[in-house]
C-alpha cells in the first residue's frame, strides 16, 4: 500500500486505507505501507544503527541473521518509531484497545555473507492442539532502513500461513517440506516502509550476498491479555527515568511495563 500525500500530512490512514490494510493483515498475514518515513530520516538512522553494530562488532561482521537491539535513546525512541502512527491505527483495529509492547525491541539484521534460515513461524498458535485458528494476539511492526532486495537478502514469507493449523501428524514434517506446494513472495520493500505481520506467518532469512549489512528494526505488540501482572519476573527492563519522562503520553501507555520504578 502506497501513504497518499493527504494520509501523509494528517498521519492517519483514511477510512478506506486502513480497512484494506486490516483485512490484508487479516487474511495474508502481513501489510506493508510503502515509504513511509522520508529517505534522509530512515538513511541517518542506518548510520546510527551502523555506529552501533560497529562499535559492537568492530571491523569483523557475523555471518549469520541476528542484529543488536538499539539504544533506549534518541533517535531510536523517535515517536515515529515506537507510536508510529499509522500503525497504531492498524494495531488498535487488530489487536484491540490498550494493546502494549516491552523495550528495548529488536532488530533482525542479514549480515553479509549470512546463509538461509530455516523456515519458522515467531509464535504459535494460543491453542495449537485444536483445528481452529484464532485472530491475531501478536504483531511485530518490521522498519527496513535500507532497500531490500533479492541480492541483499529480502525476506521470504508465504503468505496465510498464519491461518494454518499444526495437526499432530503435520508436525512430523518440516516447514521445508509442508511449503513445498505453496507460494512463497520475497519482501521486495524500499527503506523507510513499515511492514506489519502477524508473528505465526511462515517466513525465513535469505542469504545477504552483498557487502553492507540489512538491518530492519523490530518492534513486538501484544494483547493485552499476553502481560501476567502478578508475576514479577516476566521482564525486569526499566527506561532511564529522563527517557522515560521524555517519551509522549501514548509511548508511556504502550510501554508502562517499562516504567521506572517509583523512588520510597
Amino acid at each position: 500500500m502506497q501513504i497518499s500525500p493527504s494520509e501523509r500530512e494528517s498521519s492517519q490512514l483514511d477510512t478506506g486505507s486502513l480497512e484494506m490494510a486490516c483485512q490484508q493483515l487479516r487474511e495474508i498475514g502481513y501489510v506493508i505501507l510503502k515509504s513511509v518515513f522520508e529517505p534522509g530520516w530512515i538513511a541517518e538512522l542506518f548510520d546510527q544503527y551502523l555506529d552501533q553494530a560497529k562499535y559492537k562488532y568492530g571491523k569483523q561482521w557475523p555471518n549469520n541473521h541476528g542484529g543488536i537491539s538499539p539504544p533506549m535513546k534518541e533517535p531510536f525512541l523517535d515517536p515515529l518509531i515506537v507510536q508510529n502512527p499509522f500503525a497504531m491505527q492498524i494495531l488498535k483495529m487488530a489487536l484491540g484497545d490498550n494493546f502494549f509492547s516491552y523495550l528495548p525491541y529488536g532488530n533482525n539484521t542479514a549480515w553479509p555473507n549470512c546463509s538461509i534460515q530455516h523456515i519458522h513461524r515467531d509464535a504459535g498458535h494460543l491453542f495449537p492442539d485444536t483445528p481452529y485458528v484464532l485472530p491475531m494476539t501478536k504483531a511485530v511492526i518490521n522498519i527496513p532502513l535500507v532497500d531490500f532486495t533479492e541480492k541483499n537478502g529480502a525476506t521470504e514469507v508465504w503468505p496465510s500461513s498464519h491461518l494454518m493449523v499444526d495437526r499432530p501428524e503435520d508436525n512430523q514434517l518440516s516447514l521445508e517440506k509442508r511449503v513445498q506446494s505453496l507460494a512463497s513472495v520475497r519482501m521486495l520493500i524500499p527503506a523507510g516502509s513499515l511492514v506489519i505481520r502477524d508473528m505465526r506467518c511462515w517466513h525465513r532469512g535469505m542469504p545477504n550476498k552483498t557487502a553492507q549489512p540489512r538491518p530492519m528494526l523490530a518492534l513486538v505488540y501484544f494483547r493485552r491479555f499476553h502481560h501476567e501482572p502478578d508475576n514479577s519476573t516476566i521482564f525486569r527492563y526499566t527506561l532511564p527515568q529522563d527517557n522515560w519522562q521524555a517519551l509522549p503520553d501514548i509511548s508511556k501507555n504502550i510501554y508502562r511495563f517499562n516504567q521506572p520504578c517509583k523512588p520510597d
